[in-house]
């Protein structure tokens, strides 16, 4: 999953500490996180394709990725539901 982390800091990287804070206190913002890095990985096979039929899913999963940058990009511009805790569980 840190993976998926390492996916959003390299689309976002002036963001980079907002991420890592949010990726490890909010399930939400790293169950997005997990879908943005599927996506792009997806997008990834679909375009290595030589089959012409893949060209609308190559668009579809483009057009996917786009929507959730849009929805990262939110999340990391409002403060809201950054989940700030005293203890780590991330020991």
């Amino acid at each position: 999953m840190e993976s998926a982390m390492a996916r959003v800091i390299e689309r976002f990287p002036e963001y980079a500490a907002r991420i890592r804070d949010r990726f490890h206190a909010d399930q939400s913002f790293r169950e997005m996180c997990g879908d943005y890095a599927e996506t792009l990985e997806a997008l990834q096979r679909w375009q290595a394709s030589d089959k012409p039929q893949e060209a609308a899913r190559v668009e579809e999963y483009r057009e996917l990725a786009k929507a959730l940058e849009s929805e990262i990009a939110t999340a990391l511009q409002s403060d809201r539901g950054i989940a700030r805790s005293t203890s780590d569980d991330r020991s």
